[in-house]
């Protein structure tokens, strides 16, 4: 009788200690707006820059509170990262425009402050992501094309006016020796938050992802690296969904 009513006591406390944890789970959707940035050196190539490009996020964070000020989350989303490469001076005109598409979790520890309602936030944490894929656009010249109306005697102050531009748009083609597809970075976020009614949970959050990965595998000597650094802009939701369902079954 005594480990009967010993397992029933464990039981209903195991039970308990669900219920109040499924109290602490929050999962929601997200997304915003970013501008990612490709690091690397154009040393090696002149008359070149590496420029900022626009892109977004959405992804579906479940956040799970350990206390009042502390939280683990983590995200699965789905990410751009683009960025544009353009060529100055001489050869001004010629860009490209890469649109990189990642599947990206990050694993955050958040701790907040504040209020009952309204609180701050700071998220760090460390994230993995894998290139699905990319598309590239621009213009370059076509040097099979030359333009014969060019006298031999006039001066020529753009490579543009020796060669017809020709545009494309198109899907990238990996290529499994160079491309390195799987992406490791550091994240940091601060932001602000407000509960309604123990059910939803709305934030702002400025977030930074870090890559730590080289988007090149070393296929050559003396390779120069090339990372991704990417700041936006979020906003989002977070459902409690044993409060909304508690509520519900109440009426």
């Amino acid at each position: 009788m005594n480990y009967r009513l010993f397992t029933l006591v464990i039981l209903f406390d195991l039970i308990g200690r669900n219920l109040k944890a499924q109290n602490r789970l929050e999962i929601g959707i997200a997304g915003g707006y970013n501008k990612n940035y490709l690091h690397s050196s154009t040393g090696y190539r002149a008359f070149t820059t590496y420029e900022a490009e626009s892109g977004f996020e959405i992804g579906l964070p479940i956040l799970y509170h350990i206390n009042d000020w502390f939280a683990m989350q983590i995200e699965p989303a789905y990410i751009q990262k683009n960025y544009q490469i353009k060529r100055t001076g001489f050869f001004e005109g010629i860009y490209q425009k890469n649109i990189n598409n990642y599947i990206q979790l990050p694993i955050i520890a958040q701790f907040s402050f504040g209020g009952k309602q309204l609180r701050g936030f700071l998220n760090m944490g460390g994230y993995a992501g894998y290139w699905t894929s990319g598309r590239v656009k621009g213009s370059a010249p076509n040097v099979f094309d030359n333009r014969p109306e060019i006298a031999d005697n006039e001066e020529i102050d753009h490579f543009l006016q020796v060669y017809q531009r020709y545009t494309y748009n198109e899907q990238y083609n990996f290529d499994s020796r160079r491309d390195r597809r799987i992406e490791l970075g550091l994240l940091a976020g601060v932001g602000i938050q407000y509960l309604l009614q123990e059910k939803y949970r709305f934030f702002v959050e400025g977030r930074y992802y870090y890559g730590l990965t080289d988007l090149q595998k070393k296929y050559m000597t003396n390779q120069t690296p090339r990372y991704h650094d990417n700041y936006g802009i979020r906003i989002g939701c977070l459902f409690n969904l044993k409060n909304i369902f508690q509520n519900e079954r109440s009426k």
